[in-house]
């Protein structure tokens, strides 16, 4: 168990099924506020070249970063299906962070790794240089400027404070990559003003607003489209080309995109859906797949599915006879006679 794994259990975290420290998910109020550690991963691409080589890899235009903006990306294979999705920043004019899925950091090096031999540039895994938390809450500016000294005031800036990297993603949402020899300093600060939460609470805010994610369950099995990245800014059309670019951009602007990602409630599940998981249509039919699920209270529950459009309405987790009712999304999703 790593030192920042011990840390969180003698805090009062267990270890979850995956071995990974976890907190309770709490009675979620409007009127707290709350800290999360994150199960994340962090790839550093870093030498003159780094900007311009992934430039040429992603779905996202990299040259936006300079701007002190984080920008969600996904790199996808040469048939345009996602290997990882992330948020990268730049740190300077030679190095770029890209935050993943923890399990994915390794497939990450690797993809990345086939295209980097010909540019000036390395990758690294950054994962233990920093620990990822999240803080979320009505009162998570107010948190944020009280610990680190800092205001951010658009959504997708961040700052550089004391080595560690702050990140708004929402007016109450900030994600902090915090220096690693820091980090049990600044959640004991933290905890004194949030309530500890879990991975589960940070899933749900996600599930709330749109964001999808790609893990080893679900690993080439979807195009950024799929899970709606066209609709939170996580594919540029207009920034040329990239690995899957030709199949990303047909999809826009060719053919008539017949699935989305759509947000449901689910009730009556023992075991929390996985990514991956099947959705059926009362025939019994495949129509979706869940694409990160999380419990609001027990068996109930909130996830988001890329599903067939003609079918969001009466689709069923399987072995489970309990229809799933559709939820709003915080985004507009196109009607077939639109563009996406």
């Amino acid at each position: 168990m790593s030192d920042w794994n011990q840390f969180l259990t003698s805090k009062g975290a267990v270890l979850n099924t995956n071995g990974k420290p976890d907190f309770a998910h709490p009675n979620i109020s409007p009127d707290s506020t709350y800290v999360m550690p994150l199960a994340q991963g962090l790839i550093e691409i870093k030498g003159p070249d780094s900007a311009k080589f992934l430039q040429g890899q992603v779905t996202c235009d990299v040259r936006e970063l300079a701007e002190k903006t984080s920008r969600l990306g996904a790199q996808c294979n040469i048939k345009g299906r996602m290997l990882l999705c992330f948020r990268a920043l730049q740190t300077d004019s030679e190095r770029i962070l890209l935050r993943v899925h923890d399990d994915l950091v390794a497939n990450g090096l690797a993809s990345l790794g086939k295209y980097i031999v010909f540019s000036k540039a390395k990758l690294a895994d950054k994962s233990q240089a920093y620990r990822c938390v999240g803080i979320a809450g009505v009162q998570a500016a107010q948190v944020i400027k009280a610990t680190f000294a800092i205001e951010l005031t658009k959504d997708d800036d961040w700052q550089e404070t004391g080595g560690h990297l702050i990140i708004r993603l929402a007016e109450n949402r900030y994600e902090c990559w915090l220096a690693a020899d820091a980090a049990e300093a600044i959640w004991d600060q933290l905890s004194t003003v949030a309530f500890p939460a879990g991975q589960n609470l940070w899933n749900l805010l996600s599930i709330q607003a749109g964001i999808g994610d790609i893990t080893p369950e679900t690993f080439e099995a979807f195009t950024p489209q799929a899970i709606n990245f066209q609709l939170v800014n996580g594919i540029n059309f207009r920034k040329g080309c990239y690995t899957g670019q030709e199949i990303v951009a047909r999809l826009h602007y060719r053919g008539t995109l017949k699935r989305h990602m759509y947000r449901f409630s689910f009730e009556g599940a023992e075991q929390l859906p996985l990514p991956g998981s099947e959705l059926k249509n009362a025939d019994g039919k495949t129509v979706g797949e869940v694409i990160l699920a999380a419990y609001t209270n027990g068996t109930a529950g909130e996830l988001l599915a890329s599903v067939v459009d003609d079918e969001r309405v009466a689709i069923y987790l399987a072995n489970n006879p309990q229809k799933l009712s559709l939820l709003a999304l915080p985004y507009a999703i196109p009607t077939p006679n639109e563009a996406d």
